[in-house]
């Protein structure tokens, strides 16, 4: 399966993230309440670590994109919801289902790196800083996603 995952920093506390598979392509935005491009690092992390569920959220203003990543046989599957207010923690079967797709855990996780190590090559670290304001750009996290990386593609 083919992955894209694109993360743009597109105003000071804001960014976009498109998410492209063979036949499908949702761009979510998320906003400075939450640290989303640090939580999509953390989840290629879970998912080479062995979870078998991860979900964190993008938050908005007003609204919330959540990702839910499920193993299944030999997998993931990935299910990206949208709720329409933030903070009403709402459960996951209330949310409009935008994007579903089933990928190999390293896909997933080498797209997932792909789109953070293309923030750091635009911005820098001190320009993520200055972009995204509340939250740092996740190196610790991304330099452990690519050593995950390079444990699975040698094993």
């Amino acid at each position: 399966m083919t992955l894209s995952i694109t993360y743009v920093l597109t105003g000071t506390g804001w960014a976009s993230c498109t998410i492209e598979t063979v036949d499908t392509k949702v761009t979510l935005t998320a906003s400075y309440l939450s640290d989303a491009l640090g939580s999509l690092v953390v989840s290629g992390i879970a998912v080479l670590s062995g979870f078998d569920t991860c979900s964190f959220g993008f938050d908005e203003e007003p609204g919330e994109y959540r990702w839910v990543i499920t193993a299944v046989p030999h997998m993931i599957q990935i299910h990206v919801l949208e709720f329409a207010e933030l903070w009403g923690w709402r459960p996951n079967s209330q949310g409009k289902l935008l994007l579903t797709f089933k990928c190999a855990r390293l896909v997933f996780a080498k797209a997932v790196h792909a789109a953070a190590l293309a923030v750091l090559e635009q911005h820098g670290i001190d320009g993520y800083e200055e972009q995204w304001v509340h939250a740092k750009f996740p190196e610790r996290q991304v330099a452990l996603l690519g050593a995950l990386i390079a444990d699975w593609e040698n094993a």
